[in-house]
């Protein structure tokens, strides 16, 4: 019963720092966009939204396959 802990410990771990990886790289990178270009604020942050929203749908579709394959009867 322990390694089966484990094992759900390290896939529900992947899965969330897969997504936390994502928009760490993404917040850098828009981050370094704003110090260059300061007077096109809103068009950076404007397509930053895109690229989160795609990660945010990718993350809970793996949590919710996730939870599926955990709960298939």
């Amino acid at each position: 019963m322990g390694s089966v802990a484990i094992i759900f410990v390290i896939i529900f771990t992947i899965l969330m720092a897969i997504p936390c990886a994502g928009v760490a790289w993404i917040g850098s990178r828009l981050i370094n966009q704003l110090g260059r270009f300061p007077s096109r604020t809103p068009a950076i942050q404007l397509s930053v939204v895109l690229k989160l929203t795609v990660l945010e749908v990718v993350s809970w579709t793996l949590l919710l396959l996730f939870f599926k394959v955990l709960v298939a009867e």
